[in-house]
């Protein structure tokens, strides 16, 4: 395993990194008009091809897909054109489909790696076959720290899972026997705990808010590296 690269960046004015871009192993979807510096820190951190695009026209696109390498999510407002055009941009067997469901931001209802999927209880119970299926893991329902937002409050690659400090042992062990892997507890932004608003992870490195402080930043490799 190489060196886990973390790249601190500030995207439009605002350290909430995550809630701009979504990241597997092999792409990064990134905002239209996103700045050079982001694409390259991107690039650098989580070696991946970036796809510039818009979700429901908006860039807000770490709040509406979720996925791993296998599939990725998309929220029922996204428009034919940003469809086609992530399907284009992606290998063909990478599975890109719409979750016909009433909640669009997908990124907070599912916590994904390439092994297993928590899916938010408020999540129709109908539509966790095909997230399965486009997911290829098994997909378990369910909550997490009291909170029906599961992904916003863990980042998670397939070798470890960073939670809020919000998170109690039970929290932790739930995670861990689930997954599988490694989890801490920590912030991102200088004590920030809804994790996933602050950075972006895949198994070589992470993106993070430009105020995370190095003791966080140190976690957060020791966690995910």
């Amino acid at each position: 395993m190489g060196k886990f690269e973390v790249v601190p960046l500030a995207v439009y004015g605002t350290n909430a990194v995550g809630v701009y871009v979504f990241a597997n192993n092999e792409y990064a979807l990134i905002p239209q008009d996103a700045p050079q510096r982001l694409i390259q820190g991107v690039r650098d951190a989580l070696s991946v091809e970036v796809i510039q695009v818009t979700i429901a026209k908006s860039p807000l696109i770490g709040i509406f897909v979720a996925g791993n390498d296998n599939g990725i999510l998309l929220p029922s407002i996204v428009t034919d054109d940003e469809l086609q055009r992530i399907r284009l941009g992606t290998r063909k067997d990478l599975n890109v489909e719409v979750v016909p469901s009433k909640y669009t931001a997908l990124s907070n209802l599912v916590l994904t790696n390439n092994k297993v999927s928590l899916v938010s209880s408020i999540m129709e119970a109908e539509l966790l076959r095909s997230i399965s299926n486009v997911l290829g893991t098994e997909v378990v329902s369910g909550d997490l720290c009291g909170s029906y937002i599961v992904g916003s409050i863990v980042i998670i690659n397939d070798n470890g899972a960073l939670m809020t400090p919000d998170a109690s042992d039970e929290d932790v062990k739930k995670v861990k026997d689930l997954f599988k892997i490694k989890v801490n507890v920590g912030t991102i932004n200088r004590g920030i705990g809804f994790v996933r608003s602050g950075a972006v992870a895949n198994n070589r490195g992470a993106i993070v808010g430009g105020s995370t402080t190095g003791f966080e930043i140190m976690r957060l490799i020791e966690t995910l590296g």
